[in-house]
Parts: structure tokens; sequence; C-alpha cells
């Protein structure tokens, strides 16, 4: 057996939360699964009518970037912008978030056909 005497130790009951979010630090994971969290709660945070058009698509350091197909919905999701912050570090588990920036990416969401950002199939 080897043991690791340099390597930080927990010496007591950790939560499983804190473990994971401490492994994922270590590789290099945490933002992403950050960023993932707030993508599957988008809609509650910011409604269903914005979050077809837009979806966070980075986080770097301490600034949330918010990608969007039109400029338009730029504009509310700036207006929004203290209100968003808020319910993200409420809902969605996010210390240390200190900014929300947008972009505008039309080609992300180019290939997405309007029904499709509906949530409606064609016929």
């Amino acid at each position: 057996m080897k043991f690791r005497v340099k390597e930080p130790r927990m010496n007591r009951p950790t939560r499983f939360g804190v473990l994971v979010e401490s492994i994922l630090g270590q590789f290099g994971f945490r933002d992403d699964f950050l960023v993932e969290s707030i993508r599957s709660r988008w809609a509650s945070v910011v409604g269903e009518l914005i979050a077809t058009h837009s979806y966070p698509d980075r986080i770097f350091n301490g600034i949330l970037f918010i990608a969007v197909d039109h400029s338009v919905y730029g504009g509310e999701i700036s207006m929004m912008r203290d209100s968003i912050l808020a319910k993200v570090r409420d809902v969605c588990s996010v210390p240390g978030l200190r900014d929300l920036r947008v972009v505008v990416r039309r080609d992300v969401f180019s290939g997405r056909s309007s029904s499709a950002k509906n949530g409606r199939s064609k016929r």
C-alpha cells in the first residue's frame, strides 16, 4: 500500500456533494458541471420564451456567458441581469458568480428550426 503523505486530506466525515465538487475541481471540470446545472434549470430561471432563444454557454473567471440567437433577447437578459444572477445563485447553488455577459451566436441556433425551439415537431 502506498501512502500519499503530501496530498491534502479530509480528516472528518464529509458530505458527498463536497467530495464531488472537490474532485471536479481537481480535474478542471467544475465550471462545466456548473454550466450543465444551470442549463438544466434555465427555463425556470429566465422563463420559457427567453429560454428557447438563449442558453448558458460557459463560466470564465466568475462570469456567466449567455448565448442568444438575437440581440433583442440579449437586451432582455441584460435588463434582467441582477434577478438572473440572484436566481442562478439560489436555484442552481453557484457561489462566486460575479457577472453575466451576453453573446449573440446565431451560428449555434441556425441548425434548429423555429418549431424545434418551441418544443413542437413538424408534421
